[in-house]
């Protein structure tokens, strides 16, 4: 199915900033964004996959995640962390 959306300039703006920032195309960012919204009964499991089995059984608390998360954005971005 193909479908045209009269989008507002504002939103048309958004969308293509927020398309940027992940690296894809337009399309295909709105293409996933309605297929997440589509997506019935997704648990979290469904959504992390592995990921929060692993969070889980690494004994890291939500506090050091979200410490080490922030420096490894920094370190990416050559911008230093101060804690």
């Amino acid at each position: 199915m193909t479908l045209a959306l009269p989008l507002s300039p504002e939103a048309e703006a958004r969308l293509k900033e927020r398309a940027r920032a992940v690296g894809m195309e337009v399309e295909a960012y709105a293409l996933r964004l309605i297929e997440q919204q589509l997506r019935e009964d997704a648990s979290l499991a469904d959504i992390s996959g592995d990921s929060a089995k692993k969070f889980a059984a690494s004994g890291m608390t939500e506090d050091q995640l979200a410490e080490r998360l922030e420096r490894e954005d920094h370190a990416a971005r050559g911008v230093p962390y101060d804690e």
